[in-house]
């Protein structure tokens, strides 16, 4: 199965850079940085070795098929947010709504929906809620992710993901600040780091 779980690792990394740079020519208007939209040095080797990465652990358990697809799946979707976030400090509804349909279908056949959807519910909300705290350092696209990861990962792995991605992006964000490699008036994309801690939390 390793093989086959590698190869079809590779095929999601280029898809997914495919991907990624269709959005950039459809949406160019909501773009931050319109005038670079070539890929990123750092793109395509985080997707793939990122993607495997995940295979290789992945196929080292003893998960269904099922389960292997699912994870793999929802980490390409998690490396895909990385990379908008950090090339244009976006996170495209296009790519979020495919992701949230497939969570759907995933949920409904294992019978964790209720839990899910609440949890999904309950990420959105506290998310807008901080957004509007914030004054715009929680961005539209940080609140439709956390519904989105709630639907995939349910309440109790939600609440892991808030935590240790804002303690991970706060430490990150004070060595920036104190290298004077950021300033705190500049735009921090917080949903690497979620997303890293949600990479993480599919391994265990």
């Amino acid at each position: 199965m390793l093989p086959t779980i590698f190869a079809l690792s590779v095929v999601l990394a280029l898809g997914a850079s495919a991907w990624i740079d269709s959005l950039y020519r459809r949406e160019r208007e909501i773009l931050t940085f319109p005038n670079k939209i070539g890929a990123a040095a750092f793109r395509l080797p985080l997707l793939m070795v990122g993607g495997s990465l995940l295979a290789f652990f992945l196929s080292g358990t003893d998960r269904a098929i099922q389960e292997v697809l699912k994870c793999l799946l929802l980490g390409y979707f998690l490396l895909m947010t990385m990379v908008t976030d950090l090339e244009q400090h976006l996170i495209f509804d296009r790519m979020q709504l495919p992701f949230a349909l497939l969570a759907l279908i995933f949920m409904s056949l294992s019978g964790q929906l209720g839990n899910h959807l609440l949890a999904a519910v309950a990420g959105g909300i506290a998310f807008l809620l901080l957004a509007l705290l914030t004054r715009g350092a929680i961005g539209g696209g940080d609140i439709k992710l956390m519904f989105v990861l709630g639907l995939w990962l349910g309440m109790e792995k939600l609440l892991q993901v808030i935590a240790g991605g804002f303690i991970l992006g706060g430490l990150v964000a004070g060595v920036m600040l104190l290298s004077g490699r950021w300033k705190r008036d500049e735009h921090f994309a917080y949903s690497p780091y979620f997303s890293v801690i949600a990479l993480i939390l599919l391994l265990v």
